[in-house]
């Protein structure tokens, strides 16, 4: 009892003060809890969402760029197919067989194949695109072959990296675009685009999309005539059976591809993508014709998607033309690196590059110990046509084993010439068609393609 009387005389004599201490002491807690733990928690919290923040945009930013290279590999024979009838090489490449077998024929007591007796038909029906080239020399067929298929080799190299690079920019753009609304929307702001009707913008980004119209229609074309002109000019005096290493037909494309781009700068963009407005109108007529009135008027979305679409195609310091260059140049590598393999496949050099998407700088490195070997130029026009299978190539099958698409019946032609490895070189080759299209996975592995792309999507100016 002593104990308790003690404890009620030392709490009765300090009674204020630990009225006051006690005060204090919850003040001081509740203080730290206000502006201490629940800011530090407010903190975790915005790193929270800072990390999801950054997470979002860069699963976002990977899916954008495998939205590309599906869409390229679905727009590969829209594209291819116009080229490959406006450079008709497999139908030279019948007419010389067909003028092959009709001499031999002859000269064994006129005898001829079912095969050649359907082909005969065909040379005798005026309407028959056959019949054009079957009025030629075999002297005007060899250069008209090699003319088409040099020219459709560079022609696809040239549209198919430009495509590449402005579907790229693209879906960036209207990535980014769209990231940035519902970011917006998020955050509880009101957009300047709230009052747009959802669907009214899915038509304009569609039909900003639909805007390759003019590369896959006409753009090639205009392509395809400055570059047909220099292959006439470079390979005018060299005949089929004329002999060339891999270095020298590498450079003599290269030098074509300088002379291209040296004086075209402004055309091959024009060409890309309709930056000038009588080539946008005819896109669009052709395309959306509704959206024609949205071309006057300054606020659009569409205009303003074209814009800048515009600027970054034409302003230096984005190097958008440098990066089209590397591209090109990229697809030459992966040209060359295939043709050496191929015509070397008697050396025991292994499989074939289109075998893989991997180590080109490796693979280049066994080409130059081989640069010196020469191949008649007929060998390089039989190889060039299976490449151009697999540039256009859209199935990007990597194990499966299917046939060509375009396969090039050069059997005839490359035994009467003698050409090394005669046809099983070349059936070994087309074998691998079913690698996949090892030129489109070059580019988009490119790491300048990547930078390029995160600078557009990343732009929220």
């Amino acid at each position: 009892m002593a104990i308790f009387s003690s404890l009620a005389g030392f709490f009765n004599r300090n009674k204020r003060r630990i009225f006051i201490t006690g005060a204090v002491s919850v003040s001081i807690y509740l203080l730290i809890n206000e502006f201490i733990i629940k800011k530090f928690r407010n903190y975790q919290k915005t790193l929270r969402q800072e990390l999801i923040f950054k997470q979002q945009i860069k699963q976002r930013f990977i899916q954008t760029q495998q939205d590309c290279y599906y869409t390229i590999l679905a727009l590969l024979p829209v594209l291819a197919a116009p080229i490959i009838d406006a450079l008709p090489v497999e139908l030279i490449t019948q007419a010389l067989r067909l003028k092959k077998n009709n001499t031999k024929a002859t000269n064994e007591s006129n005898e001829l194949t079912s095969d050649n007796l359907n082909l005969l038909d065909n040379n005798n029906d005026p309407q028959s695109k056959l019949s054009i080239y079957m009025n030629k020399s075999k002297v005007e067929l060899w250069n008209l072959l090699k003319i088409k298929t040099i020219t459709r080799t560079l022609t696809l190299m040239y549209t198919i990296s430009g495509l590449l690079l402005i579907t790229r920019l693209q879906l960036n753009i209207l990535a980014r675009r769209s990231y940035l609304e519902s970011a917006i929307q998020m955050a509880g702001v009101k957009s300047i685009n709230n009052d747009i009707d959802p669907h009214e913008n899915y038509i304009i980004e569609q039909s900003y999309l639909s805007l390759s119209w003019w590369l896959l229609n006409k753009g090639w074309a205009n392509l395809n005539s400055i570059i047909e002109a220099l292959v006439i000019q470079k390979f005018e005096k060299i005949t089929p059976k004329s002999e060339l290493t891999i270095e020298d037909f590498e450079n003599s494309l290269i030098d074509i591809i300088n002379e291209i781009n040296l004086n075209n700068r402004e055309y091959i963009l024009a060409n890309l993508f309709p930056i000038n407005y009588n080539d946008l109108l005819e896109t669009l007529l052709n395309t959306n014709p509704d959206l024609v009135p949205h071309l006057d008027s300054a606020d659009s979305n569409l205009i303003k998607l074209i814009n800048e679409t515009n600027s970054i195609m034409l302003d230096n310091n984005l190097y958008f033309f440098d990066l089209l260059n590397s591209l090109i140049v990229n697809n030459l590598t992966t040209l060359s690196t295939s043709l050496s393999f191929s015509l070397n496949a008697g050396n025991n050099l292994g499989n074939s590059l289109m075998t893989t998407t991997g180590n080109l700088a490796e693979s280049s490195n066994k080409i130059r110990e081989i640069s010196n070997t020469s191949y008649k130029l007929a060998s390089f026009l039989a190889q060039l046509s299976v490449q151009n299978s697999i540039m256009i190539d859209n199935d990007n099958l990597k194990t499966e084993d299917v046939s060509p698409k375009h396969e090039p019946n050069l059997e005839e032609i490359l035994q009467s010439l003698e050409l090394p490895g005669g046809l099983d070189a070349l059936e070994d080759t087309q074998r691998n068609e079913s690698c996949g299209n090892v030129y489109i996975n070059n580019l988009n592995e490119l790491d300048e393609l990547d930078d390029f792309s995160a600078g557009i999507y990343s732009n929220f100016e």
